[in-house]
C-alpha cells in the first residue's frame, strides 16, 4: 500500500510540468519552455537563445491593460478557436537581455493546451503544450 502511495505521488509530481513549444509566426523558428503548474512559473527560451522567466497567474481583464503587449487584442481570434470551457493563464516574463515576453495560455483540465506569446521586440509566437 505504501509503495502505491509513493508511486501515485511521483506520477502527480511528474505531471506538474508541461513542455511548451513556441513557433515564431514570422519565420517558423522554434523556441521551447516549461510551465511548472506546482510553482506557477514559466520559463521560455526564444529562438534567439534568450531565456525569460516569470510567474503565471489566472488571466483577468486587469492583466490586459494599456501596458500589455496584448492590449486591444481579440483573444478568441488570437487563440483561433472557441475557448469558453478552458482555463486561462497569463504570464509576463523578463528575459536576461531585457526582452519582455507576455503569454496567454489556454488549457484543458488535463493540462494540454495552446497559447500565444508576444515580445517587446515585436515577436509573436504560437504555443502548444
Amino acid at each position: 500500500m505504501r509503495l502505491v502511495a509513493v508511486m501515485l505521488c511521483l506520477v502527480l509530481w511528474a505531471g506538474c510540468t508541461r513542455t511548451l513549444e513556441l513557433t515564431d509566426l514570422s519565420n517558423s523558428a522554434m523556441g521551447t519552455g516549461t510551465l511548472d503548474v506546482w510553482t506557477r512559473t514559466v520559463t521560455v527560451t526564444l529562438p534567439s537563445g534568450e531565456t525569460a522567466q516569470g510567474a503565471c497567474t489566472k488571466l483577468t481583464a486587469d492583466e490586459i491593460g494599456s501596458q500589455s503587449l496584448f492590449h486591444g487584442a481579440n483573444l478568441g481570434e488570437l487563440l483561433g478557436q472557441h475557448q469558453s470551457e478552458r482555463l486561462y493563464g497569463y504570464a509576463r516574463l523578463t528575459g536576461e537581455q531585457g526582452t519582455a515576453v507576455e503569454l496567454i495560455l489556454s488549457g484543458d483540465w488535463l493540462g494540454h493546451g495552446l497559447g500565444v506569446a508576444r515580445t517587446s521586440r515585436n515577436g509573436e509566437y504560437r504555443i502548444a503544450f
